[in-house]
């Protein structure tokens, strides 16, 4: 495409790749919370002061398991548009109910027991948590086949 000219400035036009100059940057500055604008340590994911799910450090979309918070936000945004959004219509309410009804139940019955597991910090009561949670699994299991 370049010898036919497509897409490409003359070149006469052609200027050198003029850089930003980064002289206005502190060295000691640090990136701010997208929400409450609280200084944040530059190697924190999100917000200690807000608890916001916005990402401050921009490779947080990418790490697995530091990234859920940064992904699944939209359900809450979408939660608490339903209830407390004074500008959703009643179509995009129903909408958000929709996308939660169809969504959430997946999460609620894998994420919540992996969340059980790990928050239980006594070994005793862990390998109790993960006995029941197998029991009703089982439980549930044969009625779904039933």
């Amino acid at each position: 495409m370049i010898e036919q000219g497509h897409n490409s400035l003359p070149e006469g036009e052609c200027q050198q790749d003029k850089r930003v100059d980064d002289d206005f940057i502190p060295e000691d500055a640090w990136p701010l919370c997208p929400k409450c604008l609280t200084p944040c340590h530059p190697l924190q994911y999100y917000c200690h002061n807000c608890g916001s799910n916005q990402a401050i450090n921009p490779l947080t979309p990418y790490i697995g398991f530091v990234n859920i918070r940064f992904n699944y936000d939209i359900f809450l945004t979408m939660w608490r548009k339903v209830w407390s959004g004074k500008d959703a219509s009643i179509i995009s309410r129903l909408f958000y109910l929709f996308m939660i009804t169809m969504y959430v139940p997946v999460f609620l019955v894998i994420g919540l027991p992996l969340l059980l597991i790990y928050k239980v910090y006594r070994a005793r009561f862990r390998r109790i948590t993960i006995i029941v949670l197998f029991v009703i699994a089982i439980v549930l299991y044969i009625l779904f086949l039933c």
